[in-house]
């Protein structure tokens, strides 16, 4: 059995004679029977994929066998994840081939949060395209709520990832666009950053929609961090001078549209995440019990120096615990 490493709040004082509350250096990880008893009354359990279930594209050990005794123990199990890269469908087809069985309805990506946004504010979808960078599944999840979408990549100037000021000159714009949905984009490129940059400059009223801002993933063996989201669309507010709206983990529009959607008590319910500034947060803001597994983005040093009220509810070594 692994020995718990007990934790300990100081006192620090700063300006003005406060104290401001700090973890000392150590992090106390929940063994198994304490994750039991707190999930005696949980009704609802909700995942983040990755860097819970899956890193990279590798299965978390025991994982999937924790999920399964989740639904035995009779746990309704959803996903909720930033991933854009993916459409709800796809995201359920992922997770059968990490031996994790899930439907398109137990799954919120932000690719299919994106398309629900502009549903709530009534975006003309009869009349107006929407421009995205990103990949495939914020595509397919925009197209099958009854957008038309428009691909960066086919509005840039050339296939070429430069863009000259003579290029940027020339660029005609669709005036039927109203909306630009930004996500994670693995061929993002400054001559999408030039054709989105003069979308949100140029036409009025122009929505605009990140799908999270999530800095990147763990992945690999040594565990280097792959850009994800975040980068790209810090890029294009910087270049154009706007502000995107959060649709995803992070964001104020998610919290209220998932307790709807899928009908959530939130005392009743468990989010399980590896990312302190989206998962946790979420949970905290809502009353939820909150889960973070050291399999993802954030490891003892980060939690180290998380300040008390971020702090998550219990910390475990991966979600073969929750079993």
């Amino acid at each position: 059995m692994r020995m718990r490493m007990r934790c300990r709040w100081q006192g620090v004082r700063g300006r003005g004679g406060r104290v401001a509350t700090t973890r000392a250096k150590r992090v106390e990880v929940s063994t198994q029977g304490e994750v039991s008893r707190s999930l005696q009354d949980i009704e609802a359990v909700i995942f983040d994929c990755d860097g819970v279930i899956w890193r990279g594209m590798t299965a978390i050990a025991g994982a999937a066998e924790a999920i399964r005794g989740l639904e035995r123990k009779g746990k309704r199990v959803m996903y909720l994840t930033n991933n854009s890269t993916k459409s709800r469908e796809q995201c359920a087809a992922k997770l059968g081939h990490f031996d994790v069985k899930a439907d398109k309805s137990q799954v919120i990506c932000s690719s299919s949060s994106a398309a629900r946004y502009l549903d709530s504010i009534g975006f003309d979808r009869e009349s107006l395209k929407v421009l995205v960078v990103g990949q495939e599944g914020i595509t397919i999840e925009l197209q099958e709520a009854g957008y038309e979408v428009v691909p960066c990549s086919e509005a840039t100037p050339s296939s070429e990832a430069k863009c000259t000021i003579g290029e940027f000159e020339e660029i005609t714009i669709d005036e039927k666009v109203g909306a630009l949905v930004v996500g994670v984009d693995d061929s993002f490129s400054y001559s999408k950053l030039c054709v989105a940059s003069l979308y949100l400059s140029q036409v009025e009223g122009c929505v605009f929609v990140a799908t999270n801002r999530d800095v990147g993933d763990r992945v690999g063996d040594d565990g280097r961090r792959i850009p994800g989201a975040g980068p790209v669309v810090a890029a294009v507010e910087t270049a154009s001078g706007r502000k995107a709206t959060n649709v995803g983990k992070g964001g104020s529009w998610l919290l209220p549209h998932l307790l709807e959607t899928m009908q959530l008590d939130a005392g009743k319910t468990c989010i399980v995440g590896d990312r302190i500034d989206t998962d946790i947060a979420l949970g905290k803001e809502s009353g939820m019990l909150t889960i973070l597994p050291l399999t993802g983005v954030t490891d003892e040093a980060d939690l180290e120096a998380c300040p008390e009220e971020s702090y998550p509810d219990l910390v475990v070594e991966s979600i073969a615990t929750l079993l």
